[in-house]
């Protein structure tokens, strides 16, 4: 009793120091988004100070919103994108007995050991060829080209989960492939699948690489490269790039908090019908 009270005390004081970790740096974030920029550069840390609405005055410009509508487009394009390949390819390799099978994972394993910036200048050309550099189609299509392999690896286990007799049940009943996948499958998994489309969303919302790589019109920029911008060369409107960051954390952080219970509640039950 004393050693399981002993384990207990160590995990609660363990989460609380990771809790810690992540609450005092974002406090901290959130504290000087409301200060002057003097006092953050002043005292970045100070907890006592006259609070101001001068950054989020600031940052609410047209270029603002504009950025916040190309986050959107570029982040929900990408989701769908990613799942409506990454899905159907995840349950073909739950399904497949081929030594091929093997192989592909193999080679989505490798490719997620492969860092991002590596694939940019293939990318870039891939794209030039299409010609879809310079647009936010062939932004969405270099992000869902990264995330799809590990969208497969992480929805593949939802499909293996999910007996064969279901199949073969519905099969004995006359049901097409595309009718089980559809209707009795998919149902089965769609947990699953909101878990990974709320990881791919959150990914693709904080994405800088692509934009800035792919991209050359202002106009075109999402959240992620209006944050940088706030660094300039004769210095860094803090209390601006504090503000900025709240303010583009706050979408990623709604929608979580929308699915988080049906995320957290279902994903056994959904394959458990």
């Amino acid at each position: 009793m004393e050693l399981h009270s002993r384990h207990r005390l160590a995990s609660t004081i363990g989460v609380a120091a990771i809790f810690a970790l992540y609450v005092i740096p974002l406090g901290l974030i959130v504290l000087a988004s409301f200060k002057s920029n003097s006092d953050v550069v002043n005292n970045s840390a100070g907890l006592i100070f006259t609070p101001t609405l001068s950054a989020y005055q600031a940052v609410f410009t047209p270029a603002f919103f504009l950025a916040l509508l190309n986050s959107v487009i570029i982040a929900g394009g990408t989701t769908l994108l990613v799942l409506l390949v990454a899905t159907p390819l995840a349950y073909v390799l739950s399904r497949t007995r081929a030594a091929w099978g093997a192989l592909v994972i193999g080679i989505l394993i490798a490719l997620q050991m492969t860092p991002a910036a590596t694939a940019v200048i293939a990318q870039f050309q891939v794209l030039a060829g299409l010609g879809q550099l310079g647009t936010t189609f062939g932004v969405i299509l270099a992000m869902s080209a990264t995330a799809v392999p590990y969208a497969i690896l992480i929805l593949r286990p939802f499909f293996l989960s999910i007996p064969h007799e279901v199949e073969e049940a519905a099969q004995v009943d006359g049901t097409g492939p595309f009718r089980i996948f559809g209707l009795i499958i998919f149902p089965l998994v769609r947990n699953g699948v909101s878990l990974i489309g709320v990881l791919i969303f959150i990914g693709a919302w904080g994405e800088f690489l692509y934009p800035i790589s792919f991209l050359n019109n202002q106009a075109q920029f999402p959240l992620s490269v209006l944050i940088l911008q706030q660094q300039g060369f004769y210095g860094t409107q803090w209390n601006n790039l504090m503000a900025l960051a709240i303010l583009g954390a706050i979408p990623t952080i709604a929608i979580f908090a929308a699915v988080a219970r049906r995320l957290t509640s279902g994903l056994a039950l959904g394959v458990g019908k």
